[in-house]
């Protein structure tokens, strides 16, 4: 049963230009923290470069965190220019040096406009928000707190500043339909603001000190406005969090799921103690990998359980075929090849006469299976075969990249359709195999079709579930109970115990 402890008083943080004030280089650890099955590693693909998220040791309660806005289209974390207003004006911070603009009008800063290595702190005048006129974001991208912006030789760096409830008005809505339950939107409200004292941590980009940037990779925010359901939801649950056994956990959650939920498996094959707050459900059939197994989960997906929360929702099954034949072995081929390389740990390349590089040269694909599930459903283990190689590709996340193609259609279960990026739904599915038998090579795979349920990864809270909870009567702690163990918690309260 989660309880809520309330808690009596807050000190609320200003605003600070300059990180310098609240941490320093020595914070920073030299070695990399792990997190679950590989090193979490942000990459930046369009610089080539990588920063690892480093530990640093814990601090007294700090309301602030630290963003770091990724380019137009989250392509990147560098901006070649930014363009700011402010409605209420802008005070421009360099070298000690304070330029005001007034209201409405425009402050243009390119990588050129850098005197030295020095920052450039920008704030609004009255509290008035920022917005970045070029980000490129569904909605004007209109910030609180501070924006601090640092030369780079690949373009200019954002970190934004601003109290971790501010923050959160911006990624709900990014997160989840304002629209939906006000119980869920709560439920969505707790579970950000756990995720985010979870990571305030340690820093994902240590060289500017940001603990998170604002993609998928970690929270969307800012990507819609706020709106006044979503910043209820946060200020109804403020400063509430998730607890298990008095310790913070990283909540995390996606978007809908197949029926069952994944636990701390669609992470990591060694379940420690401390992942017990993760629940996971599903059927001990399922993960026998025996043929009664794979035959029953077939029979779940294709009929699915009128019982189940997201029965209804669109993307509680879907399905999606992909060509084998021609020249598409060859991309499907060269993608595993590259997955090998940048993921060694989780696609293996055998042979016993050719290197591994010769695998893209194959001609056909004679097999594609299921080696391994979960009881929740999630595959974690596959094997492809051709006539020289067998490939194994372990995790979810490995097993979607794999198996997934960009700009190639799914279909939902309203009949509507997606259009892929390059990952696959989820990693909740069976395959249907088409062979052409051809007398010179035998049977090699002309196409597979992938029937599919939920999408994201499954582990921690379904986002459309809770909506559907939320209909069904569910307080916003009844939503969390159904998708962690554990309780709610004030975070002052839970610092105060550590």
């Amino acid at each position: 049963m989660l309880i809520v402890v309330i808690w009596t008083a807050i000190a609320i943080g200003l605003y600070q230009c300059s990180v310098q004030m609240a941490y320093t280089d020595e914070d920073i650890t030299e070695e990399a923290e792990e997190n679950g099955e590989e090193i979490r590693i942000i990459q930046d693909e369009s610089a080539g470069e990588t920063a690892i998220k480093e530990n640093v040791p814990e601090l007294p309660f700090d309301e602030n965190v630290r963003i770091l806005l990724m380019n137009q289209g989250y392509k990147g974390i560098y901006h070649t220019e930014l363009r700011i207003v402010c409605s209420e004006g802008l005070v421009v911070t360099q070298n000690e040096e304070v330029t005001e603009y007034a209201p409405d009008s425009e402050f243009v800063l390119s990588a050129g406009d850098f005197a030295d290595e020095h920052m450039i702190c920008i704030t609004g005048k009255n509290g008035g928000r920022i917005q970045i006129k070029n980000i490129g974001r569904n909605s004007s991208a209109q910030y609180r707190g501070t924006l601090e912006c640092y030369p780079a030789a690949e373009g200019i760096v954002v970190v934004n500043e601003l109290l971790v409830e501010e923050y959160l008005y911006g990624v709900i809505p990014s997160e989840m339909p304002s629209t939906y339950p006000d119980e869920a939107l709560k439920a969505q409200a707790i579970s950000a603001r756990t995720y985010t004292y979870f990571h305030k941590k340690s820093y994902a980009y240590p060289e500017w000190k940001a603990h998170m940037d604002d993609s998928t990779a970690f929270q969307v925010y800012m990507n819609c406005e706020e709106m006044q359901s979503t910043t209820r939801a946060v200020d109804e649950t403020k400063n509430q969090v998730l607890a298990y056994e008095e310790a913070l956990v990283e909540s995390f959650y996606y978007s809908t799921s197949s029926g069952y939920s994944g636990g701390a498996s669609v992470w990591k094959d060694i379940v420690s103690e401390a992942d017990n707050y993760l629940i996971e459900t599903g059927e001990e059939l399922y993960a026998s990998n025996s043929e009664e197994g794979e035959q029953a989960y077939r029979q779940y997906i294709d009929n699915g359980n009128e019982e189940d929360v997201e029965y209804h929702e669109a993307w509680y099954r879907w399905n999606y075929a992909r060509s084998l034949d021609g020249d598409a072995v060859k991309t499907f081929l060269q993608k595993i090849y590259s997955l090998s390389q940048s993921q060694p740990g989780m696609v293996r390349i055998r042979s016993r006469y050719l290197s591994s590089d010769q695998l893209p040269n194959e001609n056909a694909v004679k097999d594609i299976r299921v080696l391994n599930r979960r009881k929740s459903g999630m595959v974690s283990g596959i094997m492809i075969e051709t006539e020289h190689f067998r490939v194994s590709v372990m995790s979810q996340n490995a097993i979607r990249q794999a198996l997934g193609y960009t700009q190639t259609i799914v279909t939902k279960n309203d009949g509507s359709s997606y259009i892929m990026g390059d990952i696959l739904p989820s990693a909740y599915f069976y395959i249907d195999k088409i062979y052409d038998n051809n007398e010179e090579t035998g049977d090699t795979l002309k196409q597979i079709i992938i029937h599919g349920g939920g999408f994201g990864h499954g582990c921690g809270m379904s986002q459309n579930g809770a909506k559907g909870l939320a209909d069904r009567g569910l307080t916003a702690a009844q939503i969390l109970a159904y998708y962690y163990n554990g309780s709610i918690m004030d975070i002052g309260e839970l610092i105060k115990c550590q």
